[in-house]
């Protein structure tokens, strides 16, 4: 079975994006309006950087440019050299290193480097270095007049291609001597060529003012010795043309600062994500202290405080007070065997709730009371009593403790024994 190579292709002539190609696909844009002059083959490749680029490798538009090639002098034509090597060509601009053979026609501007060999027709600007073996132009014996920075005079060509004469360099600067002092600088005005045009002086300062933020403003004249003085816990040491100042101790962004005691009349701001405080007693004025201060958007961290302790000597146990996060309820724990971080694990290792001993002035919702001391008494709004009679109907006793009737036994009612319930089966319709 024959192999079918497919190519993209395009009737207009733009080139593809590379979003048309995978990397080594080929494109061919036809430009079939305008007879294919414009076509052109194209390859998807990547730059140094692994980026997709678009490379022209080929089509009719270089294959039409390569057959137009001639030797003649044509516009925008690839030259071709004729049989003999030569080709025509109009002006050519450039800086000639080597020997130019045959006749030139017309200006040279630009350097010429090496041998002349023909006529010279026209005028010659820039340097020409070599021989100039029969240039019309550069004759034997012909005046030439240079003018300048440097001048010829009676300047003349040898017959070799040589310039004879005798050369003077044109004054450009009558300011000669020695410039600057102690008190002055020297000003050098160089033109184009590199020559000095004008020298002068400019007086400097030699005397300056130093200040602090106390004390008055000093002037310091040339020759006078600056010293640098350490203040509190400051010292000085000067060198290798420099001054140290040295507080005994690193304080940079990232160092540990010591110091024996510090007081701070300011805010303080503490700006990194731990700070430790390593005391045996802290005291802090402000009777409400603010934490998570930073929950104002949401409300995903437990707010609250724990401790450490240890009651075997060998495993770390966390306690304390938190609320939670997940239902606004605060709750006391105990025996947590990790610290908490930005939450409190309820379900770690050892949770526990503690146990809480107070006063409890307000309602309780939502939970059950247990393993009190004593009964809650009827005045407080419990029965004052720990147990009933199974089956018994439970009535009041004033400000005592609620009391319970026996169980009823079957057919047997309920009535008032002098103001006590009781259980009877008799039925009495009493006396008139």
């Amino acid at each position: 079975m024959a192999t079918i190579i497919q190519i993209k292709r395009s009737s207009g002539s733009a080139a593809p994006g590379t979003s048309d190609l995978v990397e080594a696909e080929l494109a061919y844009s036809q430009d079939a309006s305008n007879d294919g002059v414009g076509a052109k083959l194209y390859i998807e490749s990547v730059d140094s950087g692994s980026n997709p680029v678009i490379h022209a490798i080929g089509g009719k538009f270089y294959t039409d440019a390569i057959d137009a090639a001639t030797d003649s002098n044509t516009a925008s034509t690839i030259v071709e050299r004729d049989a003999s090597g030569n080709f025509s060509a109009g002006t050519i601009t450039a800086a000639l290193t080597g020997n130019v053979t045959g006749n030139v026609t017309g200006d040279l501007t630009g350097d010429v480097t090496g041998n002349v060999t023909g006529n010279v027709t026209g005028n010659v600007t820039g340097n020409v270095t070599g021989n100039a073996d029969t240039a019309t132009a550069l004759a034997t014996g012909r005046t030439i007049a240079i003018t300048g920075d440097l001048a010829y005079t009676s300047g003349s060509f040898d017959g070799t291609g040589n310039v004879t004469g005798t050369g003077t360099l044109a004054t450009v600067n009558s300011d000669v001597g020695s410039f600057g002092s102690t008190t002055a600088v020297p000003v050098i005005t160089v033109n184009a060529k590199g020559l000095v045009t004008a020298v002068s002086t400019q007086a400097i300062s030699t005397s300056f003012d130093i200040a602090a933020d106390t004390g008055s403003t000093d002037t310091v004249a040339g020759g006078e010795t600056i010293t640098f003085t350490g203040g509190t816990g400051v010292a000085t040491t000067v060198g290798a043309n420099e001054i140290t100042f040295d507080i005994g101790q690193a304080v940079g962004t990232t160092d540990n600062v010591t110091f024996n005691n510090l007081t701070v009349s300011g805010d303080l701001t503490v700006s990194g994500d731990t700070t430790t405080v390593n005391t045996a007693t802290l005291t802090v004025e402000d009777p409400l202290i603010i934490l998570a201060n930073g929950n104002s958007s949401t409300d995903a961290v437990d707010i609250g405080f724990y401790g450490l302790y240890d009651t075997s000597g060998s495993q770390d146990l966390y306690a304390g007070l938190f609320r939670d996060a997940s239902d606004g309820k605060f709750r006391l724990f105990k025996d947590l065997q990790s610290a908490p971080s930005t939450t409190v694990d309820t379900s770690g290792t050892g949770y526990a709730v503690a146990s809480l001993v107070a006063n409890i002035e307000g309602n309780l919702t939502g939970g059950t009371v247990s393993g009190l001391a004593t009964d809650i008494a009827v005045a407080d709004g419990g029965t004052g009593a720990s147990t009933f009679t199974s089956n018994g109907i439970i009535y009041g006793n004033g400000t005592g403790a609620l009391q319970a009737t026996a169980a009823g036994t079957d057919g047997y009612f309920l009535y008032s024994n002098s103001g006590t319930p009781d259980w009877t089966n008799v039925i009495d319709g009493g006396t008139y």
